[in-house]
Formats: structure tokens, sequence, C-alpha cells
């Protein structure tokens, strides 16, 4: 019997389809952007005991790809309902393109989804760039250079983690400050280097919806007045609407003094600041 030169390395594989693609969904769960991020952060780090990440590997690497992923879920999901939200948003948006699939999928509704469908938020310099070009949030270096340097690290060990099973590619240990090895080096994520990771994520995500929110309140208070379309009838349901989307109701739920920190209270503190 002649053999085949492609059966001498190895056995045909069988054939191989995956099912219907709507058994591999369910619906989200609601909440704001960063309750979202919290609850994911926290869900993830609950498969991250000591004992799991000393046994297996693997497992350490794949929850950092969590982390990371629900950082890229925050900064898709608050840069799109900024858009929506505040009209000096939309008009920094105004020239940019959507995918019509995006468009189509996600409806009128959520047409600001598709903006960042191409967008991957796994590095500093892409989430500077979107911030300013879609929202003209500019992620000032006083604020956010140091977190944003600590992110680009975390984004270099999930770059190895994706594209390279694991191994650390050249181009991010030389990134990392990593010295030359003899042999190729597999990414280690224990339980200490998991919790450093998500604090890491959690600070930059955290700070980024503090200083938003402080931004959507100055423009609630100056620049959207000065504008043709402002509406001073509907300057409460405006301001609610800002609450809503930066709230977190996770932390509320346990945060020290609670009870003066009402949208009321963060409403009459902005008129007070910027003199209206």
């Amino acid at each position: 019997m002649t053999v085949a030169l492609v059966d001498f390395v190895n056995e045909a594989p069988p054939v191989s389809k995956l099912g219907a693609v709507p058994q591999y969904l369910r619906p989200c769960v609601g909440g704001s952007a960063i309750d979202v991020f919290l609850r994911r952060v926290r869900e993830t780090l609950s498969y991250g005991s000591s004992t799991t990440l000393i046994s297996n590997d693997f497992i350490g690497r794949l929850l950092v790809l969590g982390v990371v992923a629900a950082s890229e879920a925050y900064f898709r999901e608050v840069l799109s309902q900024s858009m929506t939200l505040c009209p000096v948003a939309r008009s920094a948006a105004a020239a940019k393109t959507i995918n019509l699939g995006g468009l189509l999928w996600h409806g009128r509704e959520g047409f600001s989804r598709s903006a960042f469908d191409n967008s991957s938020f796994s590095s500093a310099k892409e989430l500077k760039s979107a911030a300013q070009e879609y929202i003209g949030f500019k992620l000032a270096e006083s604020s956010f250079g140091a977190l944003l340097q600590e992110f680009d690290k975390v984004c270099q060990i999930r770059h190895g983690i994706v594209h390279g099973d694991g191994v650390l590619p050249g181009k991010n240990a030389v990134q990392l400050d990593v010295p030359p090895q003899q042999t190729p080096v597999m990414i280690v994520v224990r339980f200490d280097q998991l919790q450093e990771v998500a604090s890491v994520v959690t600070t930059l995500v955290v700070t980024f919806n503090r200083e938003l929110f402080a931004l959507m309140c100055q423009r609630w208070a100056i620049e959207w007045r000065k504008r043709d379309d402002w509406r001073p009838d509907l300057e409460g349901i405006l301001f609610s609407r800002i609450w809503k989307v930066f709230l977190s109701e996770e932390e509320r739920k346990v945060r020290k003094g609670k009870s003066k920190l009402t949208k009321q209270a963060c409403m009459a503190a902005t008129r007070n600041q910027f003199g209206i």
C-alpha cells in the first residue's frame, strides 16, 4: 500500500464543525460599565486560589486574559455610552465611520457600540487615542501616566499568553526589560502575580471612570449649556443620565458615608464648583 506523504507526519483529523452558535450565548447581566467590570474581575479572581495556580500553570494565564478582557469591555461600553450621552463627545466622533454590520446588529439604540468593533484596548496607546478621538477625553499625564505604564506591562504579558501559548515573545520581552535568555521562557502567573495584574487593571479602570465622570459633570455645567440645543428644563434628567452611566452600585453597597454621596448632593457640588 502506498502511503501518502501527508500521512507520514500524523493521521488525518476527523471532520469537525461547530454546533449552533446561539448555544454558545446567553444574555448579559445589566448594570453600569464599572459595575460589570468589578463583578467580572471578582468572579475571575475567585478561580485563582493559591493552590490552583501552583498546580496548573495555564489557569493563571487564562485568568490574566479574563481580567484584561474585562477592562477592554469596560472601555468599549463607557466610551460608547459617553458618545450617546454627551453632545461634545458626539461632535468629536462625528467624522468617524462605523461598520454597517455592527449597526445592523446593535440597532438604533446601540449604534455607538459599532464604533469599537475593530478596536482593541489592550495597549495604553490605543486607549489614549480612542478616548481623545471619540469623546474628546485627554488622559492627563498627571493622573494616568504611571497607570498606563503599568497597564502596558500587563498588555505585553497578555500578548505573550494569547499569541505565544504562554511563551514570551522577544518583542514583548524587550519592552518588558527582560534580559536575553538561552532558551524560550514561559509566562507563569501564580497567586501574587494574578493579584498584581488585577490591581493594576482595576486601578486604571476605576481612575478612568472617576475622571471621565468629572469631565461629564463639567461639560453638563459649562459646555452643554453653551449649545443651541441645550434644554434648561431637562438639566436634572441629563445629570441623572450621567449619574447612571458612571455610578458604581456595587461599591455603594459597602461604601462608608454613602448617605452623603447622593445624586442630589453631587449635582449641588457641581453647581457650586462651576458657579451655576
